[in-house]
């Protein structure tokens, strides 16, 4: 049993390490993107995006944030499950902080690039 977990995990992180992102939107300050390799349809959406700094920032210079999201496409909200936040761009170098913050469902800020991906990933 153990040998199938770990297996299934080892598998799980590969498929992490070698995302295909996809430009999402662009930003003053970065540009969004999305692996939507990883996007699992259904009522709630789970998606992995990656916003890329141009510039690195706070004291540890943060150079790009890889966020899983997950949607509520009926009562059209959304959380952040897993935040990773790198040294490097396009979430490589070392990883200067894993969390799982756990936030509640809420609406994402209309004209956003939350209400932008909830709205393209929710299409029936």
């Amino acid at each position: 049993m153990k040998k199938h977990l770990s297996i299934l995990l080892l598998s799980f992180l590969c498929g992490l390490a070698h995302a295909e992102w996809q430009s999402l939107s662009k930003a003053e300050d970065g540009d969004w993107y999305i692996d939507r390799q990883l996007v699992q349809p259904s009522p709630v959406v789970r998606a992995w995006t990656l916003f890329d700094h141009h510039a690195p920032v706070g004291a540890f210079g943060v150079l790009s944030v890889k966020t899983m999201h997950e949607f509520d496409c009926v009562q059209q909200r959304m959380r952040d499950i897993n935040i990773v936040v790198f040294n490097d761009h396009m979430a490589r170098g070392s990883i200067l902080r894993n969390t799982y913050p756990g936030t509640q469902l809420m609406h994402p800020p209309p004209g956003s690039v939350f209400e932008q991906l909830m709205t393209q990933l929710c299409k029936p």
